[in-house]
């Protein structure tokens, strides 16, 4: 038995070589043609270069043909001759070809090979076939402006057909389906309200609206404010006006007399979302909050140097808690004031700013907002109405403040105001609306737009 499988298996390897040995076929190998990149890395020595450049993800567009970084350099970040790690299929690619920017041919053989790479260059990959090659467009993106710095830009003059106008105030809303504004105006030459609407697209057609239910005159169109899905409106005969769609408004029947519109303290962990308003009573001024509800809650007396017109405010949070602030303004005397003050409630207010120390003059119609994680305090009429167009930022959320002199001033051809709607877009813009240069002063009928350039960078990981 033993014998048979010896002689079975010798026959079978027998056969094999047989087989091998007479067969005159040739077997051919198809050379590989694949020369696309698949990574690349650039490196330094340098320790001036930050972040280090083999932290920094290259892009590579096979379709077109590009290399390059997304995420751009710091500003003023200088690079030279750098260390190239290219990654592609060492099977297929013969040479590697670098056409640099002086005309200069460097073949890459390895990472230890340095490239000129402070202009764009040409990366040639070119196969074993000699026929099949890949062309590649590589650069490294550097930030071309100051990070820290603010490019305003007129956006748009003359929106509103050239109606001179009293009063306006702006608020985002999405209309038709687009987004955009609604500016409500007091024109000079009608006793009517008017409102009118743009796309943020374009800001320099603006569409005359409907407009119900509001009065002919006394609404304190400035103190505009959005609570819950709904606009309100006060007027100076203590009527509190609400309007879901902004074009067709109705009475709040349940209000007590609202003078004043202060402005929103959003819903929290730990807090009901409510409206803080000035009410009146028998000639004394109070604190009064509205819940979702339509509840009223009525606090004490207002101090005499609390501002009631003329003033910003604006939402911000702090810890686990959502305030409201309201800074500058007039007190019920026609004081002009330079103070801070915020709630978390709507009834009960805190000074911010120590009367001891003077962080900005006393002034009205300044703009406020939350930006860059601080709060900005733009322009203004001060008591010689004049008007400023001064940036004072916080970073303590109103307690002291500090005037910004570089990098994101205003420039001079924007003309100094005060009384502006400020809005910021979700690009990060600030976009200011309006304005006046004088109290008694018409509206400027222009809008201004401007941004901190490195809020509009993006990074790999964006679009």
């Amino acid at each position: 038995m033993r014998n048979k499988l010896l002689l079975f298996v010798g026959g079978c390897i027998a056969f094999f070589l047989s087989s091998c040995l007479g067969s005159d076929e040739i077997v051919e190998y198809e050379v590989p043609k694949n020369c696309q990149i698949t990574a690349f890395v650039l490196k330094s020595d340098s320790v001036l270069i930050s972040p280090s450049l083999d932290s920094v993800k290259f892009y590579i567009d096979q379709l077109y043909g590009e290399i390059y970084n997304k995420d751009s350099l710091p500003y003023g970040t200088k690079i030279g001759n750098l260390f190239a790690e290219i990654t592609f299929n060492k099977y297929a690619v013969q040479n590697v070809e670098i056409i640099q920017a002086d005309g200069d041919t460097v073949y890459w053989t390895s990472s230890t090979d340095t490239i000129d790479i402070s202009k764009p260059l040409k990366i040639n990959m070119r196969a074993f076939d000699g026929v099949s090659s890949k062309t590649y467009k590589a650069w490294v993106n550097i930030h071309t402006v100051v990070p820290d710095s603010m490019e305003w830009r007129l956006e748009a003059e003359g929106i509103v057909n050239g109606v001179s106008f009293k009063e306006q105030q702006v608020v985002s809303r999405t209309y038709n389906e687009t987004d955009g504004y609604f500016m409500y105006i007091d024109p000079v030459s009608t006793d009517q309200y008017q409102l009118h609407w743009a796309s943020a697209a374009d800001l320099s057609k603006w569409e005359e609206l409907p407009l119900t239910g509001l009065p002919t005159e006394g609404l304190v169109l400035n103190q505009l404010r959005e609570y819950e899905g709904f606009y309100y409106l006060s007027s100076t005969d203590g009527i509190l006006y609400r309007s879901a769609n902004g074009q067709d408004w109705d009475v709040v029947e349940s209000a007590p007399g609202v003078k004043y519109l202060l402005g929103t303290v959003k819903e929290g962990v730990r807090q009901p979302a409510v409206l803080a308003t000035i009410v009146e009573d028998t000639d004394h001024f109070y604190f009064a909050s509205m819940n979702k509800s339509m509840e009223w809650t009525i606090g004490e007396e207002i101090p005499s140097d609390f501002p009631l017109t003329g003033f910003g405010s604006e939402g911000y949070s702090a810890m686990y808690y959502n305030y409201l602030m309201v800074i500058a303004g007039r007190d019920q005397n026609e004081r002009l004031l330079n103070s801070a003050w915020s709630t978390m409630d709507g009834v009960s207010w805190a000074k911010l700013t120590d009367d001891r120390i003077t962080y900005f003059e006393t002034k009205e119609g300044v703009m406020l907002t939350s930006y860059d994680d601080k709060l900005f305090m733009i322009g203004g009429i001060n008591d010689k109405n004049k008007p400023t167009k001064e940036i004072h930022t916080s970073i303590d959320r109103g307690v002291t403040w500090d005037v910004v002199d570089t990098l994101v001033v205003l420039p001079e051809s924007y003309q100094a105001r005060g009384f502006s709607s400020l809005l910021v877009d979700k690009d990060q813009y600030l976009m200011i609306f309006g304005g006046k240069t004088g109290r008694e002063a018409d509206e400027l009928n222009e809008i201004w737009r401007g941004r901190i350039n490195r809020l509009g960078f993006k990074s790999d990981n964006e679009e």
